[in-house]
């Protein structure tokens, strides 16, 4: 009996404290600088890409709706096809961008002066126990009878013999509210100069609208004859595998949307009826910004409840606006842990810690636009990487999945 042939180097797996040849590590290189290069150069193009990207799965979304509606209709009538499509296009821009029209207005319209009432009460703990620079009269008035009051209750303390530690909790509390203010009063400033900037960027964006708009039209129209050029060109093979995955992203991405519409619906029900209990204003801002943010995960949760507390904080007291935060959190829990698993079913999940980093890399690519396709667009990815041979690891790396097969199965048009 012969003995065993050596195993190929080729084929060996570098051991525990062997370095990795260098060829493994120049491409390991080269590949992170491709990376750092396509970032850099789509948010330099993002004027461009964007407006292709979103087009593109748009057109996916409502395709099963031109196909429906051309198959059922004579042969003079198939441009029918078109028209419906593009008509549920134009209703959901335009309930979406009136939605995010109106929490914006009402955004800039209240939160300058909930920023100034922070203020005030940053400033109530602060080194002088005077109101800020920025806070207004009133707010210093108050805060300084407020100090007066407490330096009389130490002199009155002190002349007595009393213990100065009882006035330990008050101050703990005071020091408390106040570095509250100032976070709360960096939040409201934000979320107002970021109202402010979507509602200065109308314009551009009802651009960039009518531009996606006819960008799907021709998308839709001239779609068979690019199968028809796919099918000449690739093999039979490949064609299939692109093919498939068109249609998985296709699927993905509808019900992607129905989820998050869903979902959106239920919280912003639930936050509205929560604030309703402790009669806080702007409950209808509150449960629209519950359904918009809810297309950005993660981020856009801790947005969404974020806001509406700090509201409370000026509205209403402490103790309120903690009680309505403690809420406010069971209700994402709840939402994110038990109705947002049993909605999605088999649809492609992403591994929480790359939507936390696809957010942020997206985000830096292509701002706001760049969260909003954060997730859709790397479910595009991993789609499309699934029916790579040489890609699959990326995409079960990128998957919530465990092993190839689980990949299969959701990546799957069958």
């Amino acid at each position: 009996m012969s003995p065993p042939e050596p195993a190929s180097p080729s084929t060996t797996t570098p051991l525990a404290g062997e370095r990795w040849p260098a060829s493994k590590v120049g491409l390991l290189l080269l590949a992170i600088v491709a990376v750092i290069i396509i970032g850099a150069a789509l948010r330099a193009a993002a004027v461009v890409i964007v407006p292709l990207v979103l087009s593109f799965l748009i057109a996916l979304m409502v395709a099963p709706v031109d196909h429906v509606v051309h198959e059922r209709m004579p042969r003079r009538l198939k441009w029918l096809g078109h028209v419906a499509a593009m008509g549920v296009i134009i209703v959901v821009l335009a309930v979406f961008a009136g939605g995010v029209w109106v929490a914006a207005q009402r955004v800039v319209a209240q939160f300058p002066q909930i920023s100034e009432e922070l203020q005030a009460m940053a400033g109530l703990a602060g080194s002088g126990g005077g109101a800020t620079s920025g806070s207004s009269s009133g707010a210093g008035t108050a805060a300084a009878d407020i100090v007066d009051d407490m330096t009389g209750a130490q002199d009155t303390a002190a002349d007595g013999g009393g213990d100065s530690q009882r006035l330990a909790l008050p101050d703990f509390i005071t020091q408390f509210r106040g570095a509250g203010g100032q976070l709360g009063s960096r939040m409201a400033d934000w979320a107002t100069g970021y109202a402010t900037s979507i509602l200065g960027s109308t314009g551009s964006a009802l651009g960039s609208m009518v531009l996606i708009f006819f960008f799907v039209l021709l998308m839709l129209i001239e779609a068979p004859a690019w199968r028809t050029k796919v099918s000449r060109i690739l093999a039979s093979d490949e064609r299939d595998r692109m093919l498939d995955s068109f249609s998985v992203i296709a699927r993905q991405m509808r019900r992607y949307l129905l989820v998050r519409m869903i979902l959106g619906l239920i919280t912003g029900a639930l936050y509205a009826t929560w604030l309703w209990l402790f009669d806080v204003d702007l409950l209808i801002v509150w449960a629209l910004l519950a359904f918009l943010l809810n297309f950005i995960p993660t981020l856009g949760s801790l947005l969404a409840g974020a806001l509406p507390v700090i509201y409370a904080l000026v509205q209403k007291d402490f103790s309120t606006a903690l009680l309505i935060g403690a809420g406010i959190l069971v209700i994402e829990q709840v939402m994110g842990n038990y109705v947002d698993p049993k909605v999605q079913g088999r649809q492609l999940s992403l591994s929480p810690l790359v939507v936390l980093v696809v957010l942020l890399i997206w985000g830096w690519v292509w701002g706001v636009a760049g969260a909003l396709l954060a997730v859709p667009v790397t479910m595009s990815l991993v789609v499309m990487f699934a029916h790579v041979p040489r890609l699959r690891p990326v995409a079960l790396f990128l998957s919530d999945e465990r092993d190839y097969h689980g990949l299969d199965r959701i990546a799957s048009s069958d």
